[in-house]
C-alpha cells in the first residue's frame, strides 16, 4: 500500500474537483475505504476521483459490499501494481477485470547509503564516467547550484518558478514538435493551484537547478510517507550538451537517499532514462470492479475493457505519438530548432568586421545553444567568453574564450 498517498489527499482532490468537475461531488462507498468516486456523465459507471491525474494509487476492498453498492460498476485508473494487491473475496458478488496500460519505473533506494553507491551498482563503469564528466563540465562552465523547495516558500518565489517551469516546457515541446498534455491550460492551472498548498504541507516539492539566479531545470515531485513521485520534469534544451536532465536525476537521487526516501518513482510511460536508472519495472493498470450478478454491470465492464484494450493496441503501434505530433502541427507554426553547424575555418575574422554583442539580451537568446555547445566542447567558462557578430556575413558569429575561438552560423534567425 501507498501510505498517505498525496494524490488521495483532501487538498489534491478538492482542487481537482474544482478544476475538472466543479459541478460534481465526491461519492464514497463502503466497498472502497481508501477511495472516492464521481458518476460518469456518459456511462453507468463510477470513476475514481482525480482519474488519470495521479501518478499511481493503491486501494483496499472491504470484505462485504453493502446493499447500496450492489449492481454498480467502478473504474479505477492508474493502479500501481508494485504497491497494490487488491482482491475480492470469493463469496462476494464483485469481481475485478484488470487491463495493463503503461509501464512504470521505480528506483529502490533503501539499501543504498549514497548516490555514488547507487550509480556504481546500477550503471556501467562507462556510464558512471560519462555522467560524472557531464556534471563536472556543467559546474566548471557555469555557476551552478541546486535547491529542493520542500516546505516553506514565498508565493512570489513559487509564482516565479512555475512561470519559468511552463516556459521551459513550451520550449522543450516546441523543439520536439509534440503536444504535451501538462500544458493544456486546464491541466496546467490545476497543477499550479494544487502544488503550492501541498508544497507547504511537504506533500510536494520543486527541485530546481540554477545557473546563477536563472532556473535551468525544474522537477515537480509529490510525496507519500516513503515515495517521491516524479511528476513533471524539464530542462532548458540550450544546455543539452551537458546532459542537464541526467545531472538533475543524480542530484534528486542524492537528496532522496540523504533524506531517507525509500523510492523514487518515475511513474508511467517509457523513456530511455527511466529504464537506465530504475531498479525495477511494474505496470500501471486500470481496474474495473463489477457486480457479477448484474447484467448491466457485466455489460458495462465488457464494453469498458474492450475500449481500453483498443487504446492499448493503438499505443503499441505508436499512434499516440503520431497523434501528439499531428495536434502540435495543427496548432503551431513553430519550426524545429536546426542543428548547430560550426564554420570549419576558425581563424579570427577581420577586427573591423566584429561587433561585440551581449550574450543574454532577449534578442540574442536563440544564440545561447551555440554558445553552450562551444563551452561544452572546449571546457571554457561562460564568464570568460565574448560573443561577436561578424557584420559582413549573414547570421555568422564569432566566440572568443580564454584558450579557444570558434565561428558558427546561426539558423532560424530573423534579420
Amino acid at each position: 500500500m501507498i501510505h498517505n498517498n498525496p494524490f488521495l489527499s483532501k487538498t489534491f482532490l478538492k482542487k481537482w474537483f474544482r478544476h475538472f468537475l466543479d459541478d460534481q461531488k465526491e461519492v464514497s462507498f463502503k466497498l472502497f475505504p481508501d477511495l472516492t468516486f464521481f458518476k460518469s456523465a456518459k456511462k453507468p459507471i463510477f470513476i475514481n476521483s482525480a482519474k488519470t491525474n495521479t501518478k499511481g494509487i493503491s486501494y483496499t476492498i472491504a470484505t462485504k459490499e453493502s446493499d447500496t453498492t450492489l449492481k454498480k460498476t467502478f473504474l479505477i485508473y492508474d493502479v500501481h501494481s508494485f504497491f497494490n494487491t487488491p482482491s475480492v473475496l470469493n463469496d462476494t458478488r464483485y469481481k475485478i477485470k484488470k487491463t495493463v496500460q503503461y509501464p512504470g519505473y521505480l528506483c529502490e533506494l533503501e539499501d543504498f547509503l549514497s548516490v555514488k553507491e547507487y550509480m556504481q551498482k546500477r550503471l556501467s563503469k562507462n556510464s558512471n564516467y560519462k555522467f560524472n564528466l557531464y556534471k563536472r563540465k556543467l559546474e566548471h562552465s557555469f555557476d551552478i547550484r541546486y535547491n529542493m523547495y520542500y516546505g516553506a516558500i514565498t508565493k512570489e518565489k513559487y509564482n516565479f518558478l512555475f512561470s519559468v517551469f511552463k516556459k521551459l516546457l513550451v520550449k522543450r515541446f516546441n523543439d520536439k514538435q509534440e503536444t504535451n498534455n501538462n500544458l493544456n491550460p486546464k491541466e496546467w492551472d490545476f497543477y499550479f493551484d494544487v502544488t503550492y498548498p501541498m508544497l507547504l504541507e511537504k506533500k510536494a516539492a520543486l527541485f530546481v537547478t540554477y545557473n546563477k539566479e536563472t532556473p535551468i531545470a525544474i522537477t515537480l515531485l509529490y510525496f507519500s510517507d516513503t515515495i517521491a513521485f516524479d511528476t513533471i520534469r524539464v530542462f532548458d534544451i540550450d544546455y543539452a550538451p551537458f546532459r542537464l536532465g541526467t545531472i538533475s536525476i543524480i542530484k534528486q537521487l542524492d537528496w532522496c537517499i540523504t533524506n531517507g526516501v525509500k523510492f523514487l518513482d518515475f511513474s508511467k510511460g517509457y523513456y530511455e532514462y527511466k529504464e537506465r536508472w530504475a531498479t525495477t519495472t511494474y505496470n500501471f493498470e486500470y481496474h474495473i470492479i463489477y457486480d457479477s450478478k448484474s447484467m448491466v454491470s457485466k455489460a458495462t465492464m465488457g464494453i469498458t475493457l474492450l475500449f481500453f484494450k483498443f487504446k492499448n493496441y493503438l499505443r503499441d503501434k505508436n499512434i499516440h505519438k503520431k497523434f501528439h505530433q499531428l495536434t502540435f502541427a495543427l496548432k503551431n507554426n513553430t519550426k524545429k530548432t536546426e542543428k548547430i553547424i560550426p564554420v570549419k575555418n576558425n581563424t579570427t575574422p577581420v577586427k573591423e568586421n566584429l561587433k561585440e554583442i551581449p550574450i543574454f539580451d532577449t534578442e540574442n537568446e536563440n544564440l545561447l545553444k551555440y554558445v553552450y555547445a562551444f563551452l561544452y566542447k572546449k571546457s571554457e567558462k561562460l564568464n570568460d567568453i565574448t560573443l561577436y557578430k561578424i557584420t559582413d556575413q549573414r547570421n555568422c558569429y564569432y566566440i572568443k574564450g580564454v584558450q579557444n575561438v570558434a565561428t558558427f552560423i546561426a539558423y532560424n534567425l530573423e534579420e
